[in-house]
């Protein structure tokens, strides 16, 4: 029984924001199996090996007590590149870009409105891989790590880019007079919102983790989620979008009445990621191919209603494209799947490993600095939608041009730094 009490097994930090989010590794669900040990297989082992005096034997007993190395995750670097260029894709198409567009009625909205809906997946397929790797209930969690090191984090990146865009808005864009820096740094640029979401998924998770292997109770709060913070709101959105106001009053009575805030927003994804990785194994190419036509078609389909109600009412519309959505959770969890199940069995070579961890390692960087850059070049290089060095062109061409160049720019000046 001492050498049973001597033996500890060594389990590896995880971390889950996204510059440390490179160094993280987590466990699938056959890691586990692997990792189980089987006291009572093993005594009768160890107790032959005291017995007898042989240390051959009792030396081939404890190995099996160690864990095997953790594999890393490569498929979830690769979701987090795409996540991440798939953001900048967002941003340099834009709203401002589409409702300029809308204004002016001109024919490249219809093109720009498709580059707007089908990188919708963008943050919440962050939070799903934040949530994968921070709720798994076997590491050690402790309020100093959340706080020191995975809060501690963020909120310093938030301060030093949120200073440098206030900086800029009061010296170089003359937006802002300098009395009004501690207002706009404490508020920060909207991009910066994301920072804020995060921290505040990380504050919940250590109850979050509580129940994240409780396949059941799993299901039952993302059960609530889907219901409370998705169908709900998207009936919400249909019915103001198509003026069904006295269906949009009797909805609004009755769920305020609920007073009901639990699981809204972007806390199932945060769930989620745990829940799909560990605990979800489509083994059917069959059904996973059937998902990802019917996540393909979804696509289409937020782009449809998305369009047909811009061309009706003539104004900028996000009711069917927004984050919580029905229409976007389900194009996000499929889009997560397919990466799971099919980018995760790619048999990657060494030089793709130090690319795809290089990149990774690289996302959050870009994420903060991807729309100063792309004020500095629409400002001072005449590098935006519509335009390049001056020289004008449409939208439906200068929006990819556009994104090329500030995921350059951003993947450049994060290397260098």
């Amino acid at each position: 029984m001492d050498l049973i009490s001597n033996t500890t097994i060594q389990k590896s930090r995880v971390y889950d924001d996204f510059h440390s989010s490179n160094e993280n590794i987590s466990r699938t669900q056959e890691d586990r199996n692997q990792m189980q040990i089987n006291i009572s297989n093993l005594t009768p082992n160890i107790l032959t090996s005291i017995t007898t005096g042989s240390e051959a034997t009792l030396n081939e007993s404890l190995p099996s007590l160690q864990p095997k190395k953790r594999k890393r995750l490569y498929w979830a670097d690769c979701a987090r590149i795409f996540s991440m260029f798939g953001i900048i894709l967002l941003h340099s198409a834009g709203y401002g870009c589409e409702k300029t567009l809308l204004k002016r009625k001109d024919s490249n909205v219809m093109i720009i409105c498709f580059y707007n809906c089908m990188t919708r997946f963008g943050v919440p397929m962050f939070v799903l891989l934040s949530g994968t790797f921070i709720l798994d209930p076997s590491k050690t969690f402790s309020f100093k790590k959340l706080f020191r090191h995975n809060i501690l984090r963020l909120a310093t990146a938030f301060a030093f880019w949120s200073s440098i865009n206030a900086l800029i808005n009061i010296f170089l864009y003359k937006k802002n007079k300098p009395s009004e820096f501690l207002k706009i740094f404490v508020v920060g640029e909207e991009y910066l919102w994301f920072i804020f979401m995060i921290i505040g998924c990380y504050l919940i998770s250590p109850f979050l983790r509580l129940f994240s292997d409780d396949v059941t109770l799993a299901r039952y709060f993302l059960g609530l989620c889907v219901f409370w913070g998705s169908l709900i709101p998207t009936l919400k959105n249909i019915f103001i979008s198509y003026h069904l106001k006295e269906a949009q009053d009797e909805l609004n009575i009755w769920t305020s009445r609920w007073h009901y805030h639990f699981t809204l927003e972007f806390v199932g994804y945060f769930v989620a990621g745990y829940h799909i990785v560990n605990h979800v194994n489509i083994k059917s190419l069959k059904i996973r191919v059937l998902l990802y036509v019917l996540g393909l078609a979804d696509v289409f389909l937020i782009f449809y209603m998305t369009y047909s109600l811009e061309m009706k009412t003539g104004r900028y519309s996000k009711d069917f494209r927004d984050s919580y959505t029905l229409t976007v959770v389900f194009y996000t969890v499929i889009l997560f799947i397919f990466f799971k199940h099919e980018i995760g069995q790619i048999n990657f070579s060494e030089r793709a490993i130090r690319i795809i961890s290089k990149l990774s390692y690289l996302t959050f960087g870009m994420y903060l600095s991807h729309m100063i850059l792309k004020g500095l070049l629409s400002r001072y290089a005449h590098i935006k939608q519509e335009e390049f060095l001056g020289i004008k062109f449409s939208s439906t061409i200068g929006c990819p041009i556009f994104w090329i160049i500030i995921s350059g720019s951003s993947l450049l000046k994060n290397n260098v730094y």
